[in-house]
């Protein structure tokens, strides 16, 4: 379930900074991750040039998986106090 969860809001982050008709960007860049950027696109001159940060990648995902097991254990606690 986390797995999903974390493509999911990267799908999310990176469709915000789509350029569509409301959300114009001045810019041609792309930042994707949330909280923490792990992919960047950028254009220098007519060139695009991106990376990656394999430690916030792995942060992201760590903060995740905690978040997803923690609803899921507090819903499955309140479940068998209830």
């Amino acid at each position: 379930m986390s797995i999903l969860v974390f493509f999911s809001i990267s799908f999310i982050t990176a469709l915000f900074q789509l350029n569509s008709p409301l959300h114009r960007q001045a810019n041609a860049s792309l930042n994707i991750g949330f909280p923490f950027v792990y992919y960047y696109q950028f254009l220098a001159g007519p060139i695009p040039n991106s990376g990656w940060n394999i430690n916030m990648l792995v942060i992201d995902i760590f903060l995740t998986w905690i978040s997803v097991t923690g609803i899921y254990l507090l819903k499955k606690s309140n479940k068998t106090l209830g």
